[in-house]
Order: C-alpha cells, then structure tokens, then sequence
C-alpha cells in the first residue's frame, strides 16, 4: 500500500466500518429503548394489578363482601399469572435475588390474605393476621414500584447512551477528517506547493530542482522525482541554447569582426609587401620598425579573434564566481565596436569608478549584455544614441545597468510580451525571439531582475538589476 489513492480508499473503508459499527449499535440501542419502555409498560399493569388487589382487601375488610371476595380472589390469581409471565423481565431489570423475593412477598401475601378470608368467613377477627397482611400488601406494592424505578432507571441511562452516541460519530468523524487532512497536506498539498513554486520558476527560465525528501514512494514523490528529471534535462537544454545563441551573436558581429581584422591584415601585407620589395636597401632601423608594425597589427588581429574565442567557447567553469560588471560590459561593447561603427550609433558610457563585484557567471552576463546592445543595434539601422550605465545603488544593495537606444522602441501592447520565449517582432526569418528570454532567465539566475520600458518611434531601456552579496559571503559553490 504506497499509493495515496490506495491510502485514501483505506481510510474511508475504516471510516464506513466504523460508521456501520456505530450504527448498528445504535439502532440497537433504541430497539433495547423500545423494549424497555414496552416492560416498563407491562411493570406498570403488574403494580396496577397489585393496587386494584389491594383496593379489594380494603373493600372487603370493611364491607365483607361477596363480590369484592370474588374480585380480591380474581385479582390474586392475575398478579400470580403476570409475574409468572413478567418473570424473565424482571430477572434482566432487578436481576435474580429481586424476582426470587417478589415470589416470596406474593406467596407470603397470598398466605395471609386465605388466612384472613378464612377466619373472617368464621365471623372471627384477628387484628395481628390484619396488621401482617396490610405490611406484606405494602412490600408487595413498594416491590412492584421499585421494578418501575429500576427499568425507569435503565431506560435513563439508555437515552445517554443514545445521546452521547451523535456526538461520538462528531468527534471520531472530527478525529478522521484531521488524519486524513493532515495526509493530504503533508503528502500532497506542501509538496504540491513545491512544485507550483518550482513550476512558476520553470516559467521565469530558472530550472531548481525540487529539495523534497519522502520515504513513501507515491504518486507526488514520483511526480518531484519527474520534475527534477526534467528541471535537470531543460538545464541542460538551456546551457546548449546559450551556446548555439552565443554563435548566433557571433554571425550577427561577423561585418564589424571583419572590418576589424581587415584593417591589421591590410596593413600587414602592405608592410610586408614594401620588405620583401625594398629588404636589400633599407637601412636596419627602418626594418625594425616595419617589423615592429607587422608584429602590432598581428598582435591586434590576434586580440580580436582571442574575444571570439573567448566568448563563443563554453564556460569551463559553470559555478559562480567573482564578477566585474564594469570589466564585462567593457569587454562586451569591444565585440559590438565595429559594428556601432559601421552602422554610424554613437556611443555613450557612464560607469561607477569603483564597482562592487558580485557573485555570477561572467560569460552569461556577458551574453545577457550583447542579446541587449545587438538588439539596440538592430533597432538603429540608420543611426542613433546607444547610452550604456553602471552604478551601485546602496539602498537595495544592487549594481544597475542601463541601457537605452534612440531606436524604433516598442509598442505600449508588446511590452508584456517580450521576454516570453519565441516572441518577436522582426520579419520572419530575422530573430527566433529566445535572445530576451535568455537574458530574462540569466538575469534571474543570478538573482537580479530586469526592467523595460519605451516607446514606439522613441527607443527603448532596459534596466538590468544584479545582487551585491553581504559581507562575508564568499564564493558560493553552487551553480546558479
């Protein structure tokens, strides 16, 4: 049994035995109501019939007679008849000891009473066998009501019975919702909300496992267990598309590389071109500064294909790591140089002097900064303003970078939609819309957030939000 389903179906095959249990013992304790009610109806006529008894003694003692013989004698032998039928209820009420000593007042009383017919029928009077007769009628009587009182009593503690019984069911049935509750809220509903907390995630591009611990292996432990799974494979999946999107970024800066590696190649091969024309008449120190040249252009042309490299190749280190924002959005605007320069976009930088660094991954900033300004780029075919900042801000302990074009901008209604994945607005063919999701999920990797505003035909500003760590927290050893 380690599903819940079958958990849940366990518990209330116990709650409806138990309820039929209740049940069945309820309906008989009212049929034992109904029961005593009906003998304590029947002790009554026996007491009735012993005081109509009773009544005739009295009658005939003072009267003498016949009839009231006839009916004392008639009565006697009724009160003989119904105790002889009442005989099994009154050893259930009184038990035992109390019939046997209702017998005995009876055949004593019966004694008496012929005695006393007897003698009085002779005309004689015999106040002591009178005075013994009216005190066994007395205990007779006192008898038969105190069998009423008993089955009174009885009855009474029967209707408790019956009443504690509805509230019994309230507080077994309170007792089984609070189990079954906390079941569910502890099997189900917290590990629920784990995973709607980690599914809300998922959709802000942040893929963190699942930390639940089970010994029970049931369907939401198999469900986190899936999830996990999954959270790992799309990791792993974003890691691939950071990388094919970095290529991407590296085919979109192709014409500014060029221009940058032409100008040193050019120069190289005209310098070389003039040696290897002119080596045999150049006096020595002018060969020595051609060659310099050369060797400066080569070192140029090698700086930039080494920021290729260095951008394009996955990140030997996926943990975090002390960052320079300043040193990464320099770097970054180096590759996006030419391009500003061939596409005719002023540039302009304002940056903090003195950064605090933060805890991240600096070749995804570094991407996130690039999806951003060549997006900035391309919103400024004829021209423009790109406006880079950086600054601390001490009151939420935050690194703000700014950055804003003069471009198109965007429509008021496509502001909410742009770091959904796929969304974009270039013609087909042109953008696959995952460069600002990206951005959106490195960002809050990294525990920052990103803001946008703008509008159409007045370019547009993204704000980027990065963490300060607290004093004393160093490198972490986890992956963001």
């Amino acid at each position: 049994m380690n599903t819940i389903k079958k958990k849940l179906s366990a518990f209330f095959i116990v709650c409806l035995v138990f309820v039929g249990i209740l049940t069945f013992f309820y309906y008989k304790n009212i049929f034992q109501l109904e029961s005593r009610l009906f003998t304590i109806e029947r002790f009554d006529d026996f007491r009735g019939t012993i005081l109509e008894l009773r009544r005739y003694e009295k009658n005939y003692l003072l009267y003498r007679k016949p009839v009231d013989q006839r009916e004392l004698e008639s009565y006697l032998r009724h009160a003989e008849k119904m105790l002889s039928e009442l005989s099994e209820d009154i050893r259930r009420t009184a038990g035992p000891v109390r019939l046997e000593r209702f017998r005995s007042l009876l055949e004593l009383y019966k004694e008496s009473l012929q005695w006393t017919l007897l003698i009085t029928n002779q005309g004689k009077v015999d106040d002591a066998h009178l005075k013994k007769l009216r005190a066994r009628g007395k205990a007779l009587v006192e008898a038969s009501e105190e069998l009423i009182r008993i089955e009174r009593e009885n009855v009474r503690q029967a209707l408790q019975g019956i009443m504690t019984i509805p509230l019994g069911l309230v507080v077994v049935f309170l007792l089984v919702v609070v189990l079954i509750f906390r079941v569910v809220a502890v099997r189900i509903l917290r590990p629920l909300a784990l995973v709607q907390k980690a599914t809300d995630l998922v959709a802000r591009d942040t893929f963190t496992p699942i930390e639940y611990q089970s010994k029970h292996d049931d369907e939401v432990t198999q469900l986190i267990a899936a999830f996990n799974k999954m959270a790992d494979e799309l990791e792993s999946r974003q890691a691939q598309l950071l990388q094919s999107r970095k290529m991407a970024s590296v085919g979109t800066l192709t014409s500014g590389v060029a221009h940058e590696l032409n100008n040193p190649l050019n120069n190289i091969s005209l310098t070389a071109e003039t040696l290897l024309a002119e080596y045999r008449d150049l006096p020595p120190q002018e060969m020595e500064e051609l060659l310099s040249d050369i060797m400066e252009q080569a070192a140029r042309g090698s700086e930039v294909v080494k920021k290729l490299l260095e951008f394009s190749r996955i990140d030997p280190n996926p943990r975090t790591t002390w960052v320079d924002v300043k040193e990464v959005l320099e770097s970054t605007l180096k590759l996006v140089r030419n391009q500003l320069m061939v596409t005719g976009i002023r540039l302009k930088t304002d940056f903090q002097a003195s950064l605090p660094p933060i805890l991240g991954k600096r070749h995804d900033l570094q991407q996130a900064f690039l999806n951003i300004l060549v997006n900035a780029i391309q919103a400024m075919p004829k021209g423009g303003k790109l406006t880079v900042r950086a600054a601390y801000q001490p009151h939420d302990e935050m690194v703000r970078v700014d950055i804003a074009d003069t471009g198109m901008g965007i429509k008021q209604e496509d502001l909410s939609h742009i770091f959904d994945p796929f969304f974009t607005t270039k013609p087909v063919g042109q953008g696959t819309g995952l460069g600002l999701s990206l951005t959106y999920g490195i960002i809050r990797n990294h525990g920052g957030h990103i803001e946008v505003k703008g509008e159409e035909g007045k370019g547009t500003e993204f704000s980027i939000y990065l963490p300060v760590p607290h004093e004393g927290q160093g490198e972490q050893e986890h992956e963001v």
